[in-house]
């Protein structure tokens, strides 16, 4: 059933995404805590959602958040035991300006992560 709801949600989201200007990037976890950033100073964009895979059943826990102006806001945080799918669907418009980055967190990194964001 997981995978049918994940399979469900990923044939809805990443052709929104795109539909609405927006992109999805793919990212290790391997390499330690994933950072995207807006490098761009006359551009901006919102997350729509981050998906989290693990090769395995996997324990930990995930915390997605915002770094802006030098500040840290958490936007999610999840503890799991034995799952290989994680969803964080945006609840609304979190619009990242030039400097301000997404920072994805694993205490597991079996995995890949990726990032759905619209242009804004």
């Amino acid at each position: 059933m997981k995978l049918i709801l994940l399979c469900f949600c990923l044939t809805l989201l990443v052709p929104m995404a795109v539909m609405a200007g927006g992109s999805a990037t793919s990212y290790r976890l391997a390499g330690g805590p994933v950072l995207v950033a807006n490098t761009q100073a006359n551009s901006s964009w919102a997350t729509v959602a981050v998906l989290v895979r693990f090769y395995t059943p996997t324990n930990g826990t995930v915390i997605i958040r915002r770094s802006s102006q030098g500040t840290l806001y958490t936007l999610a945080r999840c503890t799991f035991d034995g799952v290989t799918d994680l969803v964080w669907v945006a609840d609304r418009d979190f619009v990242f300006s030039f400097g301000d980055a997404l920072i994805i967190e694993s205490t597991a990194t079996n995995g890949v992560v990726q990032v759905m964001r619209k242009d804004d």
